[in-house]
């Protein structure tokens, strides 16, 4: 067991060191080899002494807000569930590599953050060590094979979050939506479209980018059924046209981390697409309903047990139809991650309608309050959906959701 254990991380590693080599180059290969080999050897050399005190180092993409939250998030649940060893977790983070500082304040509690600039330098090595680090990216970094989030979160279903908001950022943030023109007795829900002008995704793959006009309607419904739209996001984002009952908090002057912290923590439930951000709302326990999944659409079944999603539909250039699921997942198409691989196999990944977004939006207030009734044919059409996904994609074994409208309006591609 050990043996294949071994092999089976030589076999990742050999696979990454390519991947890398093709993507970069050889002299970028070359440093980061170096890098590597600096750690293995530092790691060796002081595994003994981490070992006896238990410590253990989380290598977490902290640019990141999906993997600043959903890594974190993952391995306290795991140590909660006794899913692996108990350590004692340091994050090496840098306040200018920190995408949301004040998230990261919440988990000050519950482990080791270091942030000063020489000590990060000093104690690197042990995060690339694999005697000193904890394989964090198994949760949320699964190419053409599953990740481990849905296991961690199928086993902890039924209990409260890992975080709760402060009284103070809750009286504090209310305070300012109050001034923003909401009553103190009002509920709103968060909408955020990931769009490729922010942080690390800057103008990179455009595969999981959206339209946020095609939220509209999902907006308008939302505001008809009593309550209030803050979309969220960065300044970079298009600007939304005015609409009754929705702030476009993105552009705005009081938009802040603690602020973006509080609005995803409080709001009714999170209206998204494929991006991190909704990982903020999921840590705090609030529902998220993400439309648009693509890149991979195996990432279907999101992160919170009771999340709801649908997918981009995949057009074929070359047969002038959408692909059936099964063709999806029965192939690595479903597995695609960037937009060279959708050119090279002549597909397109295609927006979901206006409608298909407006309909995922009703059924996650109308979970939220209780009321969604799901039929014996939408049980079945949940069951065929994931029934054509198995350990190679992405999100296999999640106990979240596709939307069942969706699924009932396009069940002629299952």
């Amino acid at each position: 067991m050990v043996y294949n254990k071994v092999l089976s991380t030589i076999i990742k590693i050999s696979e990454y060191a390519i991947r890398v080599l093709r993507a970069e180059g050889i002299f970028y290969f070359s440093i980061k080899l170096f890098y590597f080999v600096v750690g293995q050897v530092i790691g060796l050399i002081f595994y003994p002494f981490l070992w006896l005190m238990r410590v253990k180092f989380i290598p977490i993409s902290t640019m990141a807000i999906g993997h600043l939250a959903g890594e974190l998030d993952c391995y306290i649940k795991e140590g909660i569930l006794d899913l692996r060893p108990q350590y004692r977790a340091v994050l090496l983070a840098l306040k200018k590599d920190v995408v949301n500082q004040y998230f990261l304040g919440y988990w000050r509690k519950r482990i080791l953050i270091i942030q000063n600039p020489i000590l990060c330098i000093l104690l690197s090595p042990f995060c690339r060590s694999m005697l000193t680090r904890y394989r964090v990216e198994k949760y949320f970094c699964g190419h053409f094979e599953n990740a481990s989030f849905p296991e961690i979160q199928r086993k902890y279903y039924g209990r409260p979050p890992i975080l709760s908001l402060t009284n103070f950022d809750r009286n504090r943030g209310w305070k300012v939506l109050r001034n923003l023109g909401l009553p103190s007795d009002a509920w709103f829900a968060c909408v955020h479209c990931r769009e490729n002008g922010f942080g690390m995704h800057k103008n990179k793959e455009t595969l999981r980018n959206v339209d946020i006009n095609n939220y509209l309607s999902a907006m308008q419904e939302i505001v008809d059924r009593g309550g209030w739209v803050i979309r969220v996001g960065d300044p970079t984002m298009k600007s939304i046209p005015k609409m009754r009952n929705v702030i476009d908090y993105a552009h705005l002057s009081v938009k802040s981390d603690w602020m973006d912290v509080f609005l995803c923590a409080s709001c009714k439930f999170f209206l998204g697409s494929n991006s991190g951000l909704s990982n903020l709302a999921s840590v705090f326990g609030v529902l998220t309903a993400a439309a648009n999944i693509s890149g991979p659409i195996s990432a279907i079944l999101p992160y919170g047990p009771d999340d709801i999603a649908i997918p981009k539909l995949i057009w074929s250039i070359k047969e002038n139809r959408y692909l059936s699921f099964k063709e999806i997942f029965s192939t690595s198409i479903g597995n695609f991650r960037t937009d060279s691989l959708y050119k090279e196999h002549s597909i397109i990944a295609v927006e979901n309608s206006s409608e298909d977004v407006k309909g995922l939006a009703i059924e996650a207030l109308e979970k939220v309050n209780g009321l969604v009734n799901y039929s014996e044919e939408d049980h079945c059409l949940q069951e065929r959906f994931k029934s054509l996904m198995n350990e190679t994609h992405y999100s296999y074994g999640a106990v979240s959701r596709v939307g069942a409208k969706f699924l009932q309006k396009y069940q002629y591609l299952l």
